[in-house]
C-alpha cells in the first residue's frame, strides 16, 4: 500500500514539472530575440534588429498572406532542420538539438504574432 502511494506521489510530481516546463511567450520572445532576430528582425521583416553585413537579407516573417499560408507544422520543421533542408536559405541553422519541442512551439506562436491571421 505505502508503494502505491509513493508511486502516485512520484507520477504527480512528474506530471507537475511537466506542466511547468511549457515555454512562456516572455521566454520565446527572448528566445527569439537572441537567437533569430539577427537575421529576421525584431519584429520579424527583417528591420530593427537585423545585423546587415555578414548576416543575410531574408524574407519577412511578416507577410500576412504568405504566413497565412503556411501550417504551424511547416514552421516548426524550419526551426527544427534548418533552411537547407526545407528548401530555404541554406545559413538558417537547424535548432532541434537546442531548443524543446515546447520552445519551437512558443517561437512558432511568437512568429505568429508579427503577422496575426484576420478572422
Amino acid at each position: 500500500m505505502k508503494f502505491s502511494i509513493a508511486i502516485i506521489a512520484m507520477l504527480s510530481l512528474v506530471l507537475s514539472m511537466a506542466a511547468t516546463a511549457e515555454t512562456s511567450p516572455q521566454e520565446a520572445k527572448q528566445i527569439y530575440d537572441q537567437m533569430c532576430a539577427g537575421c529576421h528582425g525584431f519584429q520579424g521583416d527583417g528591420g530593427e534588429g537585423h545585423r546587415g553585413g555578414f548576416s543575410p537579407h531574408i524574407g519577412t516573417l511578416a507577410n500576412k498572406a504568405y504566413m497565412a499560408s503556411v501550417p504551424d507544422e511547416y514552421l516548426a520543421m524550419i526551426i527544427k532542420k534548418g533552411g537547407a533542408a526545407m528548401g530555404k536559405i541554406a545559413t538558417m541553422p537547424a535548432w532541434e538539438n537546442k531548443f524543446t519541442e515546447e520552445q519551437v512551439n512558443a517561437l512558432v506562436k511568437h512568429i505568429r504574432s508579427f503577422a496575426p491571421a484576420e478572422h
